[in-house]
């Protein structure tokens, strides 16, 4: 039987790419378990990422660092969520950094050895385009929602799209994400609640 990490990995995957058994266990091969301790970096700020991850269980933080030592959330991901790198193709991305937010465990792989994978399977190809669709999606979504929508309501999406991951993090990561002061989502909670 199948290590249920491994059966919640191909499940995402099926979601995305109807894999062979083949295929999949091809890929698997890629992928190495690790573990995070809570605030632990997976890729530094100042790092490029050249990684596909899957978080096995934990949570984490994409964010970006200015050059005053701010930081800014731009996307968490918890259990049996996947993302992936972009191609060097598609133009330079700015470093981000990945924190684990809680004890974190992941299945990583190289990007290149990923990629290298493109051409003997079509389907794994799909797979990293699905990814790449999937992320360019939020991505649209949340710059709309930072044009049209005022900090409260992009709160209230926050809630109702991802409950789970907010009673797992602070405030402070919370504000960070919306874009406003701690002071100032301090109140938006309390006009609600």
């Amino acid at each position: 039987m199948k290590e249920s990490y491994i059966q919640s990995f191909e499940e995402v995957i099926n979601q995305h790419s109807s894999l062979s058994p083949d295929d999949f266990n091809v890929l698997l091969k890629l992928f190495t378990q690790k573990k995070y301790d809570s605030k632990a970096h997976i890729v530094n700020p100042n790092e490029d990422n050249s990684s596909v991850f899957f978080i096995i269980s934990g949570l984490v933080r994409y964010y970006y660092l200015t050059s005053d030592g701010k930081e800014w959330n731009r996307a968490f991901l918890a259990d049996n969520m996947m993302s992936t790198s972009f191609s060097q193709d598609a133009g330079k991305i700015e470093p981000y950094g990945i924190q684990a937010l809680e004890e974190t465990k992941v299945l990583i792989a190289d990007f290149s050895e990923f990629q290298l994978l493109f051409d003997d399977s079509p389907m794994i190809e799909r797979l990293h385009r699905k990814l790449v669709e999937s992320i360019l999606t939020k991505k649209m979504n949340r710059e709309r929602s930072f044009l049209q929508n005022s900090a409260k309501l992009r709160y209230i999406d926050f809630v109702e799209q991802y409950p789970n991951v907010l009673r797992r993090i602070t405030q402070y990561h919370l504000a960070s994400y919306l874009g406003v002061t701690e002071a100032s989502l301090s109140r938006i909670i309390s006009e609600i609640h």
